[in-house]
């Protein structure tokens, strides 16, 4: 039996943090992005160079409407020559040696390179938390390669609208980021998380860690065993001794229905179990092929469907 606990530990798609968010408009997502990398500027002087290269990830501007906001951003910027940019962020040496010593305490399996990071990203997010008016920087979360914002909305004529949007600052290798946030458009209920969810599911199911931020890492070892698309690929392949593909990884549909045609039937059927648990604790509906059997194993996998949005033809089976 798979364990609740274990099951909540890989979901690693942060949804909204903030309760006082909005979805925002397609047309008001380069505006406010414009204002955003102004406002970070202003914080920042010395990288205001790097703001400039934010990238969209997932959805964003495909829609009409997002949820919020994914930027990515390239983990180099927070250093110079290998070692913390201090001078460049404004940010306090000292309080960087302390925050390191005690994330080494707490998270003894984590990497320095790890340790770094979390240690720059708290202290960036609280320099912006403590010196924005505009920009609320949910300190708690933020960390571990992500800075969680929440920021004000604009229109294409520059007016600050009265809601704010979610904007999530992603942290890393930008050729990762762009696969680990990777958003087809469908045009049934499936949405990119679910063909995030189900890569993040068939690592786990091997004993690895998808994470969002920085590649695949081995449970055991702690080594980063995939850092792009191609090394992802490669390693499900070793791994489950199949041929997948980097576009196929890079949609719902294609990937599980080459799961059903590689895999044994007990292989798919274990996979799918774990993968409907994982769904079981996100926000989102379970893709149409997949709902027959979440009703027929809903007892088994002790499914609740606490989740699902208000539109979803499982409701009725909702605990």
């Amino acid at each position: 039996m798979i364990k609740l606990i274990d099951i909540a530990k890989l979901i690693v798609e942060g949804g909204n943090v903030f309760d006082a968010t909005s979805p925002i408009d397609k047309a008001n997502i380069e505006p406010t992005i414009e204002k955003f990398v102004n406002e970070m500027s202003r914080i920042f002087p010395k990288k205001k160079d790097t703001f400039k290269a934010f990238e969209r990830l997932g959805s964003v501007g495909k829609k009409n409407v997002s949820g919020d906001i994914d930027l990515s951003y390239d983990e180099h910027n927070l250093y110079n020559k290998n070692l913390p940019d201090f001078k460049g962020w404004g940010v306090d040496e000292g309080k960087y040696n302390e925050l390191f010593q005690l994330f080494t305490q707490r998270a003894r399996t984590a990497t320095p390179e790890q340790t770094s990071l979390r240690a720059m990203v708290e202290l960036i997010s609280n320099k912006l938390d403590e010196n924005s008016s505009e920009i609320e920087v949910d300190t708690k979360s933020s960390g571990k390669g992500t800075i969680f914002c929440s920021i004000p909305q604009y229109n294409p004529q520059g007016q600050k609208l009265n809601k704010n949007v979610q904007a999530d600052i992603n942290i890393g290798s930008p050729d990762w980021l762009r696969f680990s946030y990777h958003s087809n458009m469908y045009q049934d209920n499936v949405k990119g998380l679910h063909r995030t969810q189900l890569i993040l599911t068939l690592f786990s199911f091997k004993g690895r860690i998808f994470n969002h931020a920085i590649g695949v890492i081995n449970k055991e070892t702690r080594e980063n065993e995939a850092k792009n698309p191609e090394e992802a690929a490669a390693l499900l392949n070793r791994l489950f001794k199949f041929e997948v593909t980097p576009d196929i990884l890079n949609d719902y549909h294609k990937l599980i229905s080459f799961l059903k045609t590689n895999l044994n039937e007990e292989d798919y059927k274990n996979v799918i179990s774990k993968y409907l648990r994982i769904l079981d604790l996100t926000r989102a509906d379970i893709p149409n092929d997949l709902q027959q059997f979440w009703i027929d194993n809903q007892e088994r996998l002790q499914l609740t469907g606490k989740y699902l949005p208000d539109n979803s033809n499982l409701l009725q089976y909702k605990k």
